[in-house]
């Protein structure tokens, strides 16, 4: 027989994935997001970055590039908390952006100033994860 239980556990975050593809990619002034954007994978479609949650840390961003990055997402991509093994703890598929971890606007944005050493400036100093806990997967 098989039973479904909720248990509460404990866990350290580590990371966030932020997996999406902003709506309008292109070098227009009416793009979000420019094609020479760090991180921007090779068929200019998605952007996929990992956060340090305590310190607001792109891993590999290029030293000395600074960008303010306002993308529309439309309850797309995947975010995903890390712990420190490198296990997934908790993910959100094409729904909302999580905006209490991810600076960002109504669920359907994400904002970003990101200095020259890959530090997101405007990261928050004691992350929400309760966005990841309510249900807010498809």
């Amino acid at each position: 027989m098989k039973a479904t239980f909720l248990i509460e556990k404990e866990f350290d975050v580590k990371y966030v994935i932020i997996d999406v593809e902003p709506r309008y990619i292109g070098d227009s002034d009416d793009d979000d997001m420019p094609t020479d954007f760090p991180m921007l994978d090779e068929s200019k479609k998605c952007w996929k970055v990992k956060v340090d949650v305590e310190t607001g840390v792109i891993y590999g961003w290029p030293k000395g590039d600074v960008r303010n990055l306002h993308i529309k997402v439309c309850d797309m991509g995947t975010y995903s908390l890390i712990d420190s093994n490198g296990e997934v703890i908790a993910e959100i598929h094409n729904g909302y952006v999580p905006n209490g971890v991810i600076p960002g606007s109504y669920g359907d944005y994400i904002e970003l100033n990101i200095d020259g050493d890959g530090v997101i400036t405007n990261w928050p100093s004691s992350p929400d994860f309760s966005g990841f806990q309510h249900g807010n997967d498809d």
